[in-house]
């Protein structure tokens, strides 16, 4: 029995021979950036579920075929010519909320090209599960919760002829028509049980590449993304995989064995020199850093690696022991800089040491970058400039600004529901990079999209101006060099540029007085 594991990408054309392209599967948040059209996506996330849901199907002997059409810059056309050319039987989709409407469109094509059962997979369709099999006949399944174990099940069910009422998390059509939902599948546990990612089959089968996904933060190459752990123990407002995906379940950790193991034959197999742990919070558990990084130590593995975590648990302490075992790099969530909202969404997270913190982080050679969210629970015009200034006071050496994106299911968007503060959007606007679709009593929505969207580059032009900052740079950009070569800093450097070279971005004060409700 052969599987398709589908990631099509799709885009939006724009003036200028720009186009805005939506990132699916692997975003624990819905993301559009924007590119050249002939350009391929400068960041790409790895698809993490799709690709353990692969590599168990091969273990337990299926044909797998993987199309991601994301790095590969495919069109719609050609994902589906290269489907039905695969004539596979089951096909696995990972849609976003911002993509869900494309997904549900493109589908129809897939399932005209090729007659295979179509499975979607993920939060935002967990949540909707069984409205999507009432509206939409052409998608045989949805899955619900963390997949990967159900989409085993079911297309060991398939094949075998078993009864599809023992796939546990499955939503499905018993009688044909009425759709039902199967009992939630118990999460993955331990962790160690799951084999390593099916990279080998990433892009596409006879095209595979560790370098067709990449993240700012990397600083080498090649480079290659690795899970540590899954969940978080803090349970923030608006994210969406904790609540829904993990069911606000304990985090979940691979052994500090199996992840060195996973380490070392990457650098064998495909001669990786950084490792990027994307995990939901890597730093959340002082013992799990503590192991992984005595480990990577005691097998003297000669790697780099960065992290996405959390400045909650965060110590000096910890960031000496990541330093230590090869730590050049650190991600964290701010959101807010304003108490008050911290604790409306939930996040036990003390602003004041964040200072000590990165100054540590800067003096061990880590690089840092802070994700900072604007529209959150209680967000005034004040917290939002308030935000803003401590991201530009703060020594962080990079920073992203986004909007607040009530993913559905999530305690923020049934909040914002009871509270009527959802104007009417098309699911492709919540992609948190351009459009609010949410209604504030202090401020309009236009005024937060230009806030956010105008915020990178005037924090930039801040940051040009201190010198000590400018010369830790052009300390990084030298391990840049080294690690990515000429093309590497000219990309960086481009960037920059681009931000720097913007219109006048400002906002005058007379534009807080015309404010315009929605």
């Amino acid at each position: 029995m052969k599987v398709l594991i589908a990631n099509p990408a799709f885009r939006r054309p724009l003036a200028n021979g720009l186009e805005r392209y939506m990132l699916g599967s692997g975003m624990r948040f819905p993301l559009t950036l924007l590119k050249r059209a002939d350009e391929r996506p400068r960041y790409v996330t790895f698809p993490f579920f799709l690709a353990y849901s692969a590599a168990l199907l091969e273990r337990d002997g299926f044909q797998v075929e993987v199309i991601d059409g994301v790095p590969l810059n495919l069109t719609e056309d050609a994902f589906v010519a290269d489907a039905a050319a695969s004539h596979p039987a089951l096909i696995l989709l990972e849609p976003n909320t911002a993509v869900i409407d494309d997904v549900l469109n493109f589908c129809q094509r897939l399932k005209a090209a090729t007659a295979a059962k179509i499975v979607l997979a993920g939060a935002h369709v967990s949540v909707f599960a069984e409205d999507l099999l009432k509206l939409h006949p052409h998608i045989d399944f949805v899955l619900v919760g963390e997949y990967e174990q159900t989409f085993l099940n079911l297309a060991r069910a398939l094949r075998d002829g078993q009864a599809l009422a023992e796939v546990s998390g499955l939503a499905h059509r018993p009688d044909g028509e009425t759709p039902h939902t199967n009992p939630p599948t118990p999460l993955i546990d331990p962790l160690d049980q799951l084999p390593p990612p099916a990279r080998h089959l990433f892009p596409r089968n006879s095209a595979p590449s560790i370098s067709a996904y990449y993240d700012g933060m990397f600083q080498h190459t090649p480079t290659a993304y690795m899970h540590t752990s899954r969940g978080c123990p803090y349970r923030c407002d608006f994210c969406a995989w904790i609540q829904i995906l993990y069911r606000n379940q304990a985090q979940r950790y691979f052994s500090a064995a199996r992840i060195v193991d996973e380490m070392q034959w990457l650098i064998d197999r495909f001669g990786v020199r950084e490792i990027y742990f994307d995990d939901d919070n890597f730093t959340s558990n002082k013992r799990h850093v503590r192991e992984l990084c005595a480990e990577i130590r005691r097998r003297n593995l000669d790697i780099a690696w960065s992290a996405m975590g959390d400045a909650i648990a965060l110590n000096d302490e910890m960031l000496e022991e990541m330093a230590a075992a090869g730590c050049i790099g650190l991600k964290f969530g701010l959101d807010s800089a304003d108490p008050e909202i911290l604790r409306a969404i939930k996040k036990p997270l003390k602003v004041q040491p964040l200072t000590g913190l990165i100054d540590k982080a800067a003096r061990l050679g880590i690089k840092t970058h802070m994700t900072v969210v604007f529209g959150l629970s209680g967000e005034t015009l004040a917290s939002m400039q308030q935000t803003f200034e401590f991201a530009c006071q703060l020594d962080i050496d990079s920073v992203q600004f986004s909007m607040a994106t009530p993913c559905p299911g999530t305690d923020f968007h049934n909040r914002l529901i009871q509270e009527d503060r959802l104007r009417p959007a098309k699911w492709e606007e919540y992609d948190g990079s351009n459009m609010s679709v949410i209604r504030y009593p202090e401020f309009s929505g236009e005024y937060l999209e230009r806030f956010t969207t105008t915020a990178h580059t005037r924090w930039l032009r801040r940051k040009f101006g201190k010198p000590a900052w400018l010369w830790r740079q052009c300390r990084y950009l030298s391990r840049l060099a080294r690690g990515q070569g000429v093309r590497g800093v000219y990309k960086r450097f481009r960037r920059a540029v681009q931000l720097l070279g913007g219109d006048s971005l400002e906002l005058p004060e007379s534009a807080v007085a015309r404010q315009m409700r929605w």
